[in-house]
């Protein structure tokens, strides 16, 4: 565990597998972003929590298990998107689903799944939503890209911006539940901001460096994948061939990573939906 101080109230943690996960404290009490993926992970994450004071609001920047298991040991309201609720309330991970990964990234969690049960947002928005701490207070805005119901989160007092998996700073997240032009769109809506700290969906803390540097990677595999539409690949070549690196659900020294088969099924799924959104819009690819 290494959280670091990146902001006068923010508190960050990014040595977990699974998204980054924040704590932003005010003078009337906690706010997080994100929870632990591994369960033994959210434990301790808890204990390092209290220690900042009560946790009045859990904020789920979209539906994904990296982002929304950790919820079930926080204390607070979680809240998100209405469509995240849904998703969760719709497509939640199997415990079948969980006793095999678990299995394999945190072996300790497989004698909690009975007692594990997915814990949905009870606060959600559509539009905008403000989340006050007494000084500090979080803007939260729906903003489709990652997923269909991402959002962005900005501490204006410190200049922070909580990303998700919008702006990832170790390498693209998983494409398969985005629409290509949202993905860019929400790019340029960080852009925006005024910010001078980024907190992305998974690597290091950054700053508006990362955007345009994260911007060129997507335009580099959609590039890919628009060559081999125009070379007369099929969808099936596309997925067989196309790769992009990914050191989000890889293990490394810290901790173990995904199974291959399901590192291979995001490669695909993400392959397969930009082949889709190029062949619906072409113009995209430029």
């Amino acid at each position: 565990m290494s959280v670091k101080q990146v902001s006068p109230h923010v508190h960050v943690e990014t040595a977990y597998l699974g998204s980054n996960n924040s704590i932003i404290v005010g003078t009337d009490g906690v706010a997080l972003v994100d929870t632990p993926h591994k369960p033994t992970d959210a434990q301790a994450w808890r204990r390092v929590v209290d220690g900042f004071g009560a946790t009045r609001f859990v904020v789920n920047t979209d539906h994904h298990p990296d982002h929304t298991i950790g919820n079930f040991w926080m204390g607070g309201e979680v809240v998100s998107h209405r469509g995240t609720r849904d998703r969760l309330l719709r497509d939640a991970p199997t415990e079948e689903y969980l006793r095999d990964l678990f299995e394999v990234i945190d072996p300790d969690a497989v004698d909690l799944l009975p007692s594990y049960s997915v814990r949905v947002p009870e606060v959600v928005f559509q539009d905008r939503l403000d989340l006050h701490l007494g000084d500090v207070h979080l803007e939260l805005r729906f903003q489709p890209g990652h997923t269909a119901n991402s959002l962005l989160a900005y501490l204006p007092q410190d200049g922070v911006i909580f990303t998700g998996d919008i702006v990832c700073e170790s390498s693209l997240p998983s494409f398969q539940d985005c629409r290509l032009w949202d993905w860019f769109d929400a790019i340029d809506a960080v852009e925006s901001y005024d910010f001078d700290v980024l907190v992305p969906g998974h690597g290091e803390v950054t700053d508006r460096t990362a955007v345009e540097r994260y911007r060129q990677w997507g335009r580099d595999v959609a590039g890919e994948v628009a060559a081999a539409i125009d070379a007369g690949q099929t969808l099936e070549q596309a997925c067989d061939e196309i790769r992009f690196e990914d050191l989000i659900h890889v293990g490394n020294e810290d901790y173990t990573g995904y199974p291959d088969p399901l590192i291979e099924m995001f490669q695909r799924n993400s392959i397969a939906r930009i082949y889709h959104d190029l062949s619906e819009r072409p113009e995209l690819a430029r």
